[in-house]
């Protein structure tokens, strides 16, 4: 009886666990700075070089609660200054046959999520775009 007792338990603490539990809004919301940019080889026009810096630069981007996007600080490989619509969450990166990913849709373009060692990443490179690197503010 404790066996079971014990195994009940278990299972329900276990299958009552849910991404929902582990992903927040709140990893998003708030101010990001634009450190950097990684571009991708296929992508490069006329340079060696993977990467923009603009750790020195105070581009930042605003993700607001109401999911209202404010880019303010100045030109980026991203978003110009501005206000956009955006959304964060699991949702499809392009059929409905791949498995939801967490994902940041910019005015309907789909960004992957990260954040690694306190460093929110948005990825393009999948399509050969940008690879933006930011900090919080």
């Amino acid at each position: 009886m404790k066996k079971l007792f014990c195994l009940i338990v278990f299972t329900t603490t276990i299958f009552s666990c849910s991404n929902a539990d582990v992903i927040s809004e709140n990893q998003i919301i708030g101010e990001w700075k634009l450190i950097e940019a990684k571009i991708p080889k296929a992508a490069r026009i006329n340079s060696s070089s993977g990467s923009i810096d603009y750790s020195n630069n105070n581009i930042i981007y605003n993700f607001k609660s109401n999911n209202i996007l404010t880019v303010s600080g100045g030109t980026n490989v991203g978003y110009p200054n501005g206000n956009y619509d955006y959304f964060w969450g699991e949702d499809y990166l392009s059929t409905t046959t791949d498995p939801k990913i967490l994902l940041v849709k910019i005015n309907e373009s789909k960004w992957i999520y990260n954040l690694i060692n306190e460093k929110m990443i948005l990825e393009k490179s999948y399509i050969d775009g940008p690879d933006l690197v930011f900090e919080r503010i």
